[in-house]
């Protein structure tokens, strides 16, 4: 019933940010590819002047399994466990809003978020014109 990929929409908000998974590259928002059936994959989402993440995306039993069952019975079972079709990737979409670096925000919960950054990673001329200030 699956393909060998599983495919995952991942949006981001602002757009265009670049997104890296098992060496493949995107810009968002993109639909990625995933080896099904070979574990949990580390997706990295980046854009200058925001904050990196890291999302990890986990190997989960797919829900066609169990209809397998019914009509294939425990050959159809042990063939989607043997070719990687029993499995699906969690979450099935990614909607991801990236934080500016060492920006101030606000939580869901409408509660100002304060991010530090260390001016040692920022680049030389904003460090320069925060040290003047």
């Amino acid at each position: 019933m699956n393909e060998e990929m599983v495919s995952v929409p991942v949006y981001t908000t602002p757009s265009g940010a670049q997104l890296t998974i098992n060496g493949m590259e995107y810009t968002s928002p993109a639909t990625i590819q995933a080896p099904r059936g070979e574990g949990d994959f580390k997706l990295y989402i980046e854009k200058e002047g925001y904050e990196p993440v890291e999302i990890l995306l986990t190997q989960s039993c797919d829900g066609w399994l169990w209809g397998n069952v019914i009509f294939g019975g425990l050959i159809g079972l042990a063939i989607d466990f043997i070719t990687g079709d029993a499995y699906d990737l969690e979450p099935e979409v990614v909607s991801q809003e990236l934080q500016k670096n060492g920006s101030i925000s606000k939580t869901k919960n409408n509660e100002l978020m304060i991010v530090l950054v260390d001016i040692n990673t920022l680049p030389q001329n904003v460090a320069n014109e925060i040290k003047k200030q």
